[in-house]
C-alpha cells in the first residue's frame, strides 16, 4: 500500500525548494514504478502466463510482431531491455519456437587466417510466435483499455503530456550525467 493519499498530495503541492519535503514513498518515480509493475502483474497473470510467456517474452514478440526482422541491437532500444537479459530472453524464446535469429553479412575482412565474417544478428517472430502474439494482445488491450475507461478523454491527453514530458526530462537527465 502506497500509505496515506493526503500526505503524498500535501508533499507534491509542497515539495521544498530541493525537494527535502518528499519521503522515498512521495517520489514520482516510486509512484510510476508502482503502478508499471501492478499493471505489468495483471497482464502477466492474466494474458501472459496461460499463454506460457514470460514479460521479457512478451516485449520480444510486441517487437517483433511486424513481421520484419529486428537487428539485436535494435531490440534493446525498442523493449527497454538491456543486451543480457535481451540474450536470455532470445534463448528461451527460441527454446519455445516463438522467435528465430539469422546472422546477415556485413562485410567479409582480411585476418591473419583467410577471411572473418562480421555479420548483424537479426531476429525475427516464428508463425508460432505470432500465433500465440495474436491470441495474448486482445486480452493485453482489454487490460490497458480498463486503465483508460477510469479517465476523461482531458485526463487521458493531460497524461500523455505529462508522460512525454518527463520522458524527455528524464532522458536529457540521463545524458547529462554521461
Amino acid at each position: 500500500m502506497l500509505g496515506d493519499w493526503s500526505e503524498v498530495q500535501k508533499a507534491w503541492c509542497e515539495p521544498g525548494t530541493i525537494g527535502e519535503n518528499l519521503r522515498f514513498q512521495d517520489f514520482p518515480a516510486f509512484h510510476l514504478m508502482t503502478l508499471a509493475n501492478l499493471a505489468k502483474a495483471v497482464v502477466s497473470r492474466a494474458c501472459l502466463e496461460p499463454a506460457g510467456l514470460s514479460v521479457p517474452e512478451w516485449r520480444l514478440l510486441t517487437t517483433l510482431a511486424g513481421g520484419a526482422p529486428v537487428p539485436f541491437a535494435h531490440v534493446a532500444a525498442l523493449t527497454m531491455m538491456d543486451k543480457g537479459q535481451i540474450s536470455r530472453t532470445l534463448r528461451t524464446a527460441q527454446s519455445k519456437g516463438l522467435v528465430v535469429t539469422d546472422v546477415v553479412p556485413l562485410e567479409r575482412r582480411p585476418a591473419d587466417t583467410g577471411f572473418t565474417s562480421i555479420g548483424r544478428v537479426m531476429v525475427r517472430i516464428t508463425p508460432l510466435g505470432r500465433e500465440i502474439y495474436l491470441k495474448v494482445m486482445p486480452e493485453a488491450q482489454r487490460s490497458q483499455l480498463r486503465l483508460l475507461e477510469l479517465m476523461s478523454e482531458e485526463e487521458r491527453l493531460l497524461l500523455v503530456d505529462l508522460s512525454r514530458r518527463m520522458h524527455e526530462r528524464l532522458t536529457t537527465d540521463l545524458r547529462e550525467q554521461t
